[in-house]
Order: C-alpha cells, then sequence, then structure tokens
C-alpha cells in the first residue's frame, strides 16, 4: 500500500472532538450572554469616487484642509448615504510599493474615523513627505487636515481631537 506519509504521522485516533449520537442535539453553547446583539453594529463604509462630476467639483471646491504633507479637499453631499473618498498620491512620493503602502494607510485611517465624517466626497493629496511619518504622525495630520476642510459641518458629531484617536500626545 502505497501512502503519502509514513505510518507513524498518521492519525489513527480520528476526531477527538465530541461526538453526538445520530437523533441527538449538540450541548447548549456556554457563555453567550441573551440581549446583546451577535455582531457589533455596523460602522459607515466609505466609497470610491466614481463619477468625473464629482472631481471635478471637488476641483473647485473652496473647503481644502492641510496638515503636514496632506490636503484634503471636500465637497458637502447631503443627499448621499456615506462619504466618498479618493486618494491622489504623486509619484515624487516614490515607486508604487511606496504609493500603495501609503494609500493602505491613508484607508486604515480614514475607515476608522468614518463614523465622524460628514457626508460627502473627499479628496486626500499628499506630497513627498508622507511616507517619512509613522502611523501615527500620519493620523493626526490626517485629522487635522480632515478637521479643517469640514469645519465641523454636516455629520452634527464633533469628531474626536486627534490626540484621543492615538495621535502624538
Amino acid at each position: 500500500q502505497d501512502s503519502r506519509f509514513p505510518q507513524a504521522d498518521v492519525d489513527q485516533g480520528g476526531s477527538r472532538g465530541h461526538q453526538v449520537a445520530a437523533g441527538e442535539r449538540s450541548p447548549a453553547s456556554v457563555g453567550v450572554i441573551d440581549g446583546y446583539p451577535a455582531t457589533p453594529p455596523r460602522r459607515r463604509e466609505v466609497g470610491p469616487i466614481r463619477s468625473r462630476r464629482t472631481f471635478e467639483a471637488l476641483r473647485r471646491s473652496p473647503s481644502k484642509g492641510r496638515s503636514g504633507p496632506l490636503t484634503v479637499s471636500f465637497l458637502e453631499q447631503p443627499a448621499w448615504s456615506r462619504p466618498e473618498v479618493a486618494y491622489a498620491i504623486s509619484r515624487r512620493v516614490g515607486g508604487a510599493v511606496v504609493r500603495n503602502q501609503l494609500k493602505r494607510r491613508l484607508r486604515a485611517i480614514v475607515a476608522e474615523r468614518a463614523p465622524f465624517l460628514p457626508v460627502g466626497a473627499y479628496v486626500v493629496r499628499t506630497g513627498p513627505g508622507g511616507p517619512l511619518l509613522d502611523f501615527d504622525e500620519l493620523k493626526v495630520a490626517m485629522s487635522q487636515a480632515l478637521e479643517k476642510a469640514t469645519n465641523h459641518r454636516g455629520a452634527g458629531i464633533r469628531p474626536p481631537r486627534a490626540d484621543a484617536i492615538g495621535g502624538i500626545r
């Protein structure tokens, strides 16, 4: 008999879990508390900007905020159901790997702040100094730029201070 594994490596014991005979029910779950939702409440998601008109309107938008190497342009859209974001990272920032890594970091920061963002369109731009910032510094710069661009409009909720969401103290 030709086998892939030497006989010593084959588990002869089968399943070691709790065996339930046919027709029986599995035991009740332990540690589940009634009254709590099975999943945490959904956070508001952020979508990509897909409309050319939105990009053109953002270019003319007076609502801009800058902090360090980041610039955020904002266009309020109260009829939308979620914020939409685009990222503009120049080739002067670095090669494709560096730009993609920076884009992933920026997306993570925006996704974390999504519940506090006014509904509208955002373009996040960064210059060559973006990759030089560590994640916490980038988070603080993004929070400050978003705050300047939105001027606390739209959501009715004041966004948390930059240092309250894990920024530099």
